[in-house]
């Protein structure tokens, strides 16, 4: 590295401070008066003038205050020790570019796989539930079913009059868990899978010719409380669905 110099006024005269291989950390430092060269031996003075310029020109090394430089020459250190306390390397500005590029991209690969992995889960999950708009998202499962429910009085034949709305579900996947799967018996019912979690249920159409009154006594019906029995289509396996269920749980 070039000599590098400053000025300083020292009973009114001028002198020439330089400073030599200051990166190497084994700098020479000497005054120049006119044509004479002074060569400082354990003078404090000369050490203060030195040291601050030996590290100012490094921007890569730490200062040690004028406080810190008295403090340590009184307690008998050398020129030398003082020299290395006070120069304590800082990392290169372009290995922090590096490591934040790296970083960055760690990041963003691990932020690539999760919503591959989402949208994989929500491709499977869209053709195993018999239901309609299924919709994975960062904390939930959603789709919707046709539900039928009965309500009122019953008719002299034994018949109560019966509503199929449709019904958002919306199952956290936090906290989800797999109660049990079943699979339909012969003919009747459907393949299932019985989950629990947080679970919204909100009726989204098919209740327009229903009085208000109707539509209200239907809401007051519909199932509600923590556990559900999400329908599976007939040609998947229970067991893929379990798996992917437990998959985007957390």
């Amino acid at each position: 590295m070039a000599a590098c110099s400053q000025i300083y006024k020292l009973s009114n005269m001028k002198y020439t401070v330089y400073s030599k291989n200051i990166m190497k950390k084994s700098s020479v430092f000497f005054i120049k008066r006119a044509n004479t060269t002074v060569t400082p031996k354990n003078s404090k003075l000369f050490f203060l003038l030195a040291l601050p310029l030996s590290i100012y020109t490094n921007s890569s090394y730490a200062e040690c205050t004028r406080v810190d430089i008295d403090h340590y020459l009184d307690k008998g250190f050398t020129p030398e020790q003082i020299t290395t306390m006070c120069t304590t390397p800082t990392v290169n500005n372009t290995d922090k570019a590096v490591n934040k590029k790296l970083s960055a991209e760690k990041i963003t690969a691990t932020g690539s796989d999760e919503i591959y992995s989402l949208k994989k889960n929500e491709r499977f999950l869209k053709e195993a539930i018999k239901g309609r708009n299924v919709l994975l998202t960062d904390n939930s499962l959603q789709y919707t079913l046709k539900v039928c429910i009965e309500y009122g009085d019953e008719d002299m034949y034994g018949f109560a009059p019966k509503a199929c709305p449709k019904v958002r579900y919306t199952i956290a996947r936090k906290g989800l868990e797999v109660i049990k799967s079943q699979k339909k018996y012969i003919f009747f019912g459907s393949d299932e899978i019985k989950v629990k979690s947080t679970i919204r249920r909100e009726i989204v159409g098919d209740l327009e010719k229903n009085t208000i009154e109707e539509q209200q006594l239907i809401q007051q019906l519909l199932e509600s409380g923590d556990h559900t029995v999400i329908p599976i289509r007939d040609d998947i396996s229970l067991d893929s669905v379990e798996q992917v269920l437990l998959q985007v749980s957390f």
